[in-house]
């Protein structure tokens, strides 16, 4: 179960503002490297019946259980949110994906359990939520080593490797003979991408998860486990920095929407933002923030101290105010479909209700140890969009003044290139250029 504090009662609806909900994705099938790196388990691969790295049914479900638990805390306890898509004008909450196909079939089955009436009594099947989801280079908040951040994560995957990665493997010598043996095919550090350790640890979870009998022993199994999560982190968050631009946009999008519920004069029409994403963007909250994720049974990495995420796991980050005047709050909860719903006290909070300005203050402090994920990937677009994806007045204001001062520029050029035709065309005129045909 996730490490936390005992939770004191649940404030008032009247309390809460606004819910973020983030969460990582379902189970899924392995990806289809897995046939070649072991083939030896040939026979659990090919009993999948969906595409490689998409959602299972035990995935769904645990999506879908995700979905109804939100609505078990939010709209069956709290009174917080619209019991139903059906109120044409009471749709408040927003869903956003990582564009990946597992990350986006989550969020939509996610909807599910939020909202159990939505089936249509004319087609007979749920009608899916409306999820955005951008292109995978455009992604900054959920995604951004997909685009700005591609090459400064390479550069720093590559280093990890051919160090600190390459010693972790050399230790766990024993282990990855182990694994060679029965996978039936050689794994050897030295020529092996170092990602091939985490497909067959994921293939392992999936199997494991999908009730298949495995072709590893306990032992083995959670030893290739823990130096693939070890391994991960020291990949792609090792370091302050790394936790910086991995988050890419996504601390200040929560910080914008948290900040405003809490604000008297901006509104906003959604009280739940619910955000799927693969496990990493949930570990890099968790060092951002002083998160620590503590569930039985999962790989532990104790350098970083983490275990892993079971699929489904899901942050609700809630703000609150109060009606005497007193600062608004955040508190923080976690859940997953093997672990009942707990209230965490962040380690870099001082209380576990933590106040809004402290909250804030932890994020800007990093950023300020770090500088910006835009610094650290060299990313300085000309116009940067809304960092919320909903957009505000003031960047509404923003965008359509740089609308009216692109827009003369381009007139003026347009008018300058027709004078200049026109006074080109008299020159020829007058010099005789032109003959009839």
């Amino acid at each position: 179960m996730a490490s936390a504090a005992n939770p004191p009662p649940a404030p008032t609806s009247d309390s809460l503002r606004v819910v973020i909900a983030l969460s990582t994705h379902g189970s899924r099938a392995p990806a289809q490297g897995a046939a070649t790196l072991c083939p030896a388990n040939a026979a659990n691969l090919n009993t999948y019946s969906v595409p490689f790295e998409q959602l299972t049914d035990k995935g769904m479900q645990q999506m879908v259980h995700a979905g109804a638990h939100t609505r078990d805390v939010y709209v069956e306890s709290k009174h917080f949110l619209s019991p139903t898509l059906k109120k044409k004008t009471h749709f408040d909450a927003y869903f956003r994906a990582d564009p990946s196909q597992s990350c986006g079939q989550s969020s939509v089955t996610f909807g599910y359990g939020l909202y159990p009436d939505s089936t249509s009594t004319t087609l007979g099947f749920p009608v899916p939520v409306p999820v955005v989801m951008q292109l995978l280079s455009n992604e900054h908040d959920i995604a951004v080593t997909h685009g700005p951040c591609r090459d400064t994560l390479d550069a720093d995957v590559d280093n990890f490797d051919a160090h600190k990665g390459k010693d972790m493997l050399n230790a766990q010598a024993s282990v990855l003979d182990q694994l060679s043996t029965a996978c039936g095919r050689p794994f050897d550090v030295t020529t092996s991408p170092s990602k091939d350790l985490s497909v067959i640890s994921d293939m392992m979870h999936a199997d494991a998860s999908q009730g298949l009998p495995s072709i590893f022993s306990p032992k083995l199994a959670i030893d290739v486990q823990t130096l693939a999560l070890n391994q991960m982190l020291g990949r792609y968050l090792g370091s302050p920095r790394q936790v910086t631009y991995y988050l890419g946009g996504f601390p200040n999008l929560m910080l914008s929407q948290l900040n405003q519920a809490a604000s008297l004069t901006e509104t906003s029409p959604y009280k739940l933002y619910a955000y799927t994403a693969h496990r990493h963007l949930l570990h890099g909250m968790g060092f951002l923030l002083g998160w620590n994720f503590h569930f039985d049974g999962e790989p532990k990495a104790d350098e970083y101290n983490t275990t892993a995420l079971p699929a489904g796991t899901t942050l609700f980050i809630e703000l609150h105010t109060a009606n005497d005047g007193a600062d608004p709050v955040v508190e923080t909860h976690i859940w997953s479909p093997e672990t009942i719903r707990t209230q965490v006290k962040l380690t870099k909070c001082s209380a576990l209700a933590c106040p809004l300005a402290e909250f804030n203050g932890i994020i800007d402090r990093h950023i300020q140890l770090t500088t910006t994920w835009q610094e650290l990937c060299q990313y300085h677009p000309i116009n940067q969009g809304s960092a919320n994806g909903v957009g505000t007045a003031g960047d509404d204001l923003a965008s359509s003044n740089y609308s009216l001062v692109l827009g003369a520029v381009l007139v003026a050029l347009t008018l300058f290139a027709m004078h200049s035709a026109y006074t080109r065309i008299n020159q020829f005129r007058r010099h005789s250029q032109y003959r009839p045909l």
